[in-house]
This record gives C-alpha cells, structure tokens and sequence, in this order.
C-alpha cells in the first residue's frame, strides 16, 4: 500500500512538472474564445490569438 501511494505521489509530480514547462500561462490568464470571429481574447490583459486551439502562452508582453 505504501508503495501505491509513492508511486501515486510521483505520478502527480510529474504531471505539474510537465504543464508548467510546457505552458507559459500566469494565475491572471483566463481565455475566452469568440467563435464567431474565430479568436481567443484573454479577458485580464486584452491579447487576442487566432485559431481553434486553446492558447498556451501568455502574449502579455508581446502587446
């Protein structure tokens, strides 16, 4: 049983260890997609992203 729950622990280490390297996105995004126009607006800075794709960088200092 011991065993299962480290073997759980590091499971989950990994996962977080994973989606934070492979995205760029602070605590502040939060998309929100438009599908009549086809884009996505971040609703705290105002960055908008063309495609279907849910954005994985922040585009903050690109604006």
């Amino acid at each position: 049983m011991p065993l299962l729950l480290l073997i759980l622990a590091l499971g989950v280490l990994a996962y977080f260890n994973r989606r934070a390297r492979t995205s760029s996105l602070t605590r502040d995004c939060r998309w929100r997609q438009n599908r009549t126009e086809g884009t996505w607006t971040c609703a705290f800075c105002g960055a908008k992203q063309v495609g279907e794709a849910t954005p994985r960088h922040c585009l903050r200092s690109r604006k």
